[in-house]
């Protein structure tokens, strides 16, 4: 299991319990970049593989370290998720079960019996508008295509490393579009999205302006 840190103290130290609770054999690799409350040494001390980035920032570039260390390390299947406790570990079963029959699992919060709860009007609008960008431009039949809980098969994971410029909450939409452009297969599983309620969202005007611009330019050819 990936999960990506940036000053996530508060979180961290009942997520990792919760995983182990659910998925008592999983292995759990945080890439945490340099947080200064504390997270990566109470990651440790939980039992997590932690790996303090200096000198990098972002969602996507500590997504994709984190999936290329994973294959490096051999698993055949690995889980990614938010560190605020907005995706439920309770999940992680269903999610690596379907798993066995696909190269890509998304926890998808827009199929029947999936919801978000606590969520303002505006992050619903956003998040709405970059999937309905995502199906309209990039050509993709799946309904959350900006969920960060997924399961990856190591054939998803070669496929997303061409995801090299998309660092930030962009990458979310790149690895579903390698992913389908390699003709790997794709499902969703429904979950119960919860904002969080500790610590402060990372997702600004500047990062959500971004995000809507990859799109276009990737359904331009323009980038990676």
């Amino acid at each position: 299991v990936v999960i990506p840190t940036y000053n996530e103290a508060e979180n961290i130290k009942e997520l990792i319990p919760l995983i182990k609770q659910y998925v008592p054999d999983a292995r759990i690799i945080v890439i945490d970049d340099d947080s200064q409350d504390g997270t990566a040494e109470i990651a440790k001390g939980l039992g997590a593989e932690v790996f303090v980035r200096k000198n990098e920032r972002g969602l996507g570039s500590a997504l994709r370290f984190g999936l290329l260390k994973a294959y490096e390390m051999g698993f055949e299947y690995v889980a990614t998720m938010d560190a605020d406790l907005s995706h439920d570990p309770i999940y992680l079963p269903s999610l690596f079960n379907a798993s066995l029959n696909a190269d890509l699992v998304l926890g998808s919060r827009y199929i029947k019996g999936g919801k978000i709860e606590n969520w303002p009007l505006k992050r619903r609008i956003i998040s709405k508008g970059a999937n309905f960008l995502a199906r309209l431009l990039l050509h993709l039949d799946t309904k959350d295509n900006t969920t960060g809980y997924r399961v990856y098969s190591r054939r998803a994971i070669e496929a997303v490393k061409e995801c090299v410029n998309s660092n930030g909450y962009e990458f979310q939409i790149c690895a579903i579009y390698q992913v389908k452009k390699n003709g790997l297969k794709i499902v969703e599983v429904p979950i119960t999205f919860r904002d969080r309620s500790k610590g402060e969202s990372k997702l600004g005007s500047e990062k959500i302006f971004e995000w809507f611009l990859y799109i276009l330019k990737l359904s331009l050819g323009m980038t990676s």
